[in-house]
This record gives C-alpha cells, sequence and structure tokens, in this order.
C-alpha cells in the first residue's frame, strides 16, 4: 500500500497536490490502466530472467503520460541469480525517468551488486492491535489468538498469506492446547 501511494506521488503530473489529485496521470493510475506503471511479480512467485529481460526491454521507452515511469518488483528476494545479474546493468544506468521499486522480506537473498546499487527503506513491525484490527476489519479474521497475531510478525503481508491458513494454524494450535493440558 506504501508502495502504491508513493508510485502514484511519483507519476502524478501535480506534484505540489496532496492526495485529492485529479490530473490525467492520477485518474488512469487509479482506474487501474496506467501506461507508466509496471508491476512485477504481484502473485510473489519466482521472477525468472524471461521477466526482468522484458522489464529491461520497455524501460528504455520513454513515458507516456507521466514524465517517470515506476517499475514494483514484488519479492525481489525470489529472483533467480540470472535474472538478478540481468536487472543489474539497468540499476547501472537507469534511464532518468525510470524509478525502480524492489520489494523484498529477506535482503539476504540479493546479490550484493544489486543491494549496492539501491537505496534501503526499512519498515518496522506494524503494533499488534493496529495489525490486529486490520486483519479483522479489512482481511476478514473472525478468530485472532496470540499465537496466530504473533505469527505475523507485525506484518500486513504475513498476515495476508497466514489467511489462507488460518484453519490449519487454528488447528495446530488447538492440539498443542490439548497436549499442554495433559
Amino acid at each position: 500500500m506504501i508502495t502504491k501511494a508513493f508510485a502514484k506521488k511519483i507519476l502524478c503530473l501535480e506534484q505540489e497536490k496532496k492526495n485529492d489529485c485529479e490530473c490525467k496521470s492520477c485518474a488512469c493510475f487509479l482506474g487501474g490502466n496506467h501506461p507508466d506503471y509496471f508491476v512485477v511479480n504481484e502473485n510473489g512467485e519466482t521472477i525468472k530472467i524471461e521477466q526482468i529481460r522484458e522489464i529491461t526491454s520497455k524501460v528504455i521507452e520513454a513515458p507516456i503520460i507521466s514524465n517517470r515511469k515506476v517499475y514494483i518488483i514484488n519479492d525481489c528476494d525470489k529472483m533467480t541469480v540470472e535474472a538478478q545479474n540481468c536487472l543489474l546493468k539497468t540499476l547501472e544506468e537507469p534511464p532518468e525517468f525510470a524509478v525502480m521499486i524492489l520489494i523484498s522480506a529477506n535482503e539476504n537473498a540479493i546479490l550484493n551488486t544489486i543491494k549496492s546499487r539501491c537505496m534501503t527503506i526499512k519498515f518496522g513491525p506494524i503494533a499488534k492491535e493496529e495489525l490486529k484490527q486490520y486483519a479483522m476489519d479489512k482481511l476478514g479474521y473472525e478468530q485472532m489468538s496470540e499465537n496466530l497475531l504473533n505469527s505475523f510478525g507485525g506484518s500486513i503481508g504475513k498476515a495476508i498469506f497466514q489467511k489462507e491458513k488460518q484453519a490449519q494454524f487454528l488447528q495446530i494450535e488447538n492440539i498443542v492446547n490439548i497436549l499442554e493440558t495433559r
């Protein structure tokens, strides 16, 4: 969410406006069809060299609506070594209008040559109460044990991932509770 808001601001044609901008770029962004905004790996799967080659071939093309282009590589720590090496040249000499945002939960899986060419912004964990409220209001969690909340590690991303496995987690937690009471 922070990344999307950041990308929207980068692409905005009226930089001095706050959040209520209605420029063509913001309208396209909010409509989900901005030609200068690209997200790689929305589903969090392994990123292969072909996907990075596609980015590197398009990054040199001038923006269509905005003054910049934004590329977000989600879970970039899931790039193969070949894909990371392919991205390296673009990170070394990016076009002046291109902004590349690499998102990672495990920076140890990223080559040092990639990390040395990027600015790192680290986010701390979200407070438990805020995360619990978000998980219940926005993600549809109905039951929330302390163990389940702790398993999120302060991360909305982990809460989203765990949502699919909530029933399994609760079953395991019940078994552990039964064993502890014996």
